[in-house]
């Protein structure tokens, strides 16, 4: 019987965080949204969009706070793009995960339309 109530509550709780998980998230896509940014992809724990003038990415925690969990990278500043492993490698050092690589090649090819 204690078993059976263990499980409830252990069960209780990954529900609680999933919901509460699916909320940042939709929180996160719809600044995106008004912030104009386009090609949106959910991979790796963090969305990546293309806006305006740059790139932005922004990880999901149990806060959303998009300043604090956000990384921008200019397209100005933006060197050289390679493909390794799932990844988008900016100037060498900067790295943006992928799940697919169809993600990644759609992605790269919207970025480069971007930087031309």
């Amino acid at each position: 019987m204690i078993f059976i109530g263990l499980f409830g509550l252990i069960a209780l709780v990954v529900v609680a965080l999933n919901i509460y998980n699916n909320s940042n998230l939709e929180q996160i896509k719809e600044y995106l949204v008004s912030q104009k940014c386009t090609s949106i992809i959910y991979a790796k724990g963090s969305y990546k969009s293309l806006c305006d003038d740059k790139i932005l990415e922004i990880s999901n925690s149990f806060s959303v706070d998009v300043e604090k969990n956000s990384k921008t990278y200019k397209y100005d500043k933006i060197i050289s793009i390679e493909t390794k492993n799932f990844n988008l490698v900016l100037n060498g050092k900067e790295e943006l995960k992928f799940a697919t690589n169809e993600e990644l090649t759609n992605f790269k090819n919207e970025l480069e339309k971007k930087l031309k």
